[in-house]
């Protein structure tokens, strides 16, 4: 009875000295550390490239002012990459072994280039990237989306959470500016949810609001 008293007394004593301590642990899981991070040249880069991408899709066709969660399946995934490397790299055409490399370094997995179809059929797709004409392009895909024209998409960093081991949110401002012209517009702000590995910080997530501007 006395050895079964002292059990019940030690659980009894290590329950009320864990529970003041868990929602401790729970705040230090998340912490803004925009101040150390928001400098970062590896997350301003990733955060300039994707915010530009989604400054892209709220002036296209396909703009809305709801809040849109990006799905980042295979298709997702090909069109951001090759937007990137039109758009940054200044590269047009590409093989299927730059686009799993391409995709592999921005989104931590390499996507399949199975579904990416001809310019004919690409026409209603949301897709950046189709199958190449052979008579113009050595490679087999090429780039198939639009340009900024005179516009300059531009970006700011707002919010820098860690959430977690290797793991952040990012919140920037999707801003643009037009050639000749001074100051920047506003146009929505877009979330990104980011992982550091070994070689860099890779994306998990996209989310974005536009403002209808």
């Amino acid at each position: 009875m006395k050895k079964r008293l002292s059990t019940i007394l030690a659980t009894l004593l290590m329950t009320v000295t864990l529970i003041p301590f868990a929602p401790v642990h729970a705040k230090a899981a998340s912490a803004d550390v925009t101040r150390q991070m928001a400098g970062n040249r590896q997350i301003k880069d990733i955060s300039k490239k994707m915010t530009a991408y989604t400054t892209a899709m709220n002036i296209s066709v396909w703009s809305t002012t709801k809040p849109v969660k990006m799905k980042l399946n295979d298709n997702q995934k090909l069109s951001i990459a090759v937007f990137v490397r039109y758009n940054y790299k200044g590269d047009y055409s590409y093989t299927a072994k730059e686009l799993r490399s391409e995709t592999k370094k921005l989104f931590g997995k390499s996507a399949s280039v199975s579904k990416i179809k001809s310019s004919k059929k690409n026409k209603n797709q949301a897709m950046f990237v189709c199958s190449s004409d052979s008579k113009f392009y050595k490679d087999p895909y090429m780039y198939c989306g639009g340009d900024f024209g005179d516009m300059i998409p531009d970006y700011k960093i707002k919010k820098v959470v860690r959430t977690g081991k290797n793991t952040y949110t990012v919140t920037t401002q999707n801003r643009y500016g037009i050639y000749g012209e001074k100051g920047r517009t506003n146009i929505g702000t877009t979330t990104l949810k980011l992982k550091k590995t070994a070689t860099g910080y890779v994306v998990k997530g996209i989310s974005y609001q536009y403002n209808g501007r």
